[in-house]
C-alpha cells in the first residue's frame, strides 16, 4: 500500500506542477460547490476539529493513555505517523509551491495565507486518526470496536478533507494529494513498526513492546 499510494502521490505531484488538473479541480469544484447551504455547520466542525490544535490536543490525551498503560512501541508508531505526517506535509508544500484557489472568495472562514499542495488538514488528520486506528488493531479489542473505530476514523479523515474544498480552502486535488501522501507515510511506518498487520503476514502472533 505505501509504494501504490506513493506512486499515485508522485503521478498527482507531476500532473499538479504540469498544471494539468485544471479541468478536474474546476468540475470537482463546482460540483461540491452546489452542496453549498445546506451542510455548513458540519462543514465547519470538520474543518475546526482538523486543525493543528485539536489533532495535538488529541495525540497528547493518547500518548498519555499509552504512557500510562506501559505501550511504548504504540507511542513511538503515533509520534512517527503524527510528526511525521507534518514534517513531510511541509516539505512537500515548500516543494510544489502551490498557491490557495483565489478564483472565488473563501467561503465562510477566510483563506489561509499559506501554500496549497498537499492540504495540510487531510494530511494532519489522516496521519493522527489513521495511526490511532491502527492502534487500536494492534491492541486486540473486539472485532465490532475494532471496526467501529476504524470507520469512525475514515469517515472523518474523509470529512476533513471534503471540509476544506467545501470553504474554498484548497483545490480537490490538494486533499488528493494529502490522502494519498499520509496513507503512504502510515502504511510505511506501520510495515516498518508492525509488519505482521500488512497484507499476507500472520497477525496472530503477540507483538512485543
Amino acid at each position: 500500500m505505501s509504494l501504490a499510494s506513493a506512486v499515485f502521490f508522485a503521478r498527482l505531484g507531476w500532473e499538479v506542477h504540469e498544471n494539468r488538473l485544471d479541468a478536474f479541480d474546476a468540475s470537482a469544484q463546482k460540483l461540491v460547490d452546489s452542496w453549498r447551504g445546506a451542510y455548513d455547520g458540519s462543514m465547519v466542525f470538520l474543518t475546526t476539529a482538523g486543525d493543528f490544535l485539536p489533532m495535538t490536543l488529541l495525540v497528547g490525551a493518547v500518548l498519555f493513555l499509552l504512557v500510562a498503560a506501559a505501550k511504548p512501541r504504540e507511542v513511538r508508531f503515533l509520534l512517527w505517523c503524527s510528526v511525521g505526517c507534518l514534517l513531510l506535509n511541509v516539505a512537500l508544500k515548500l516543494l510544489f509551491h502551490r498557491a490557495r484557489p483565489h478564483a472565488a472568495p473563501a467561503y465562510l472562514l477566510p483563506r489561509p495565507s499559506s501554500l496549497s499542495f498537499p492540504s495540510g488538514h487531510t494530511m494532519g488528520s489522516a496521519g493522527v486518526l489513521g495511526s490511532l486506528a491502527v492502534i487500536v488493531r494492534v491492541l486486540r479489542p473486539r472485532r465490532f470496536v475494532w471496526l467501529s473505530i476504524a470507520v469512525l476514523c475514515a469517515f472523518s479523515i474523509l470529512g476533513v478533507a471534503l471540509s476544506r474544498v467545501y470553504l474554498g480552502a484548497h483545490y480537490p486535488s490538494d486533499v488528493l494529494g494529502g490522502l494519498f501522501a499520509a496513507a503512504s507515510w502510515i502504511s510505511a511506518v506501520t510495515g516498518w513498526v508492525y509488519p505482521r498487520l500488512l497484507p499476507h503476514e500472520r497477525s496472530t502472533p503477540k507483538l512485543r513492546d
